[in-house]
């Protein structure tokens, strides 16, 4: 954790990434996994679903 935040400290100081592309990429982020993880349970819940409903 501590790399990552002299990475990203480097990454603002070094490269002059502004400060606020970087906190708007990790929304975006942030944002994509929980899609991706939302469909995964909901999908997981229907799985389920069919399955009980077969016996």
């Amino acid at each position: 954790m501590v790399a990552c935040f002299a990475f990203l400290l480097m990454a603002v100081k070094v490269y002059e990434v502004p400060v606020a592309e970087i906190a708007s990429n990790l929304l975006m982020v942030v944002f994509g996994l929980t899609v991706i993880v939302a469909t995964a349970a909901l999908l997981g819940r229907l799985i389920v679903m069919l399955r009980q409903r077969r016996k």
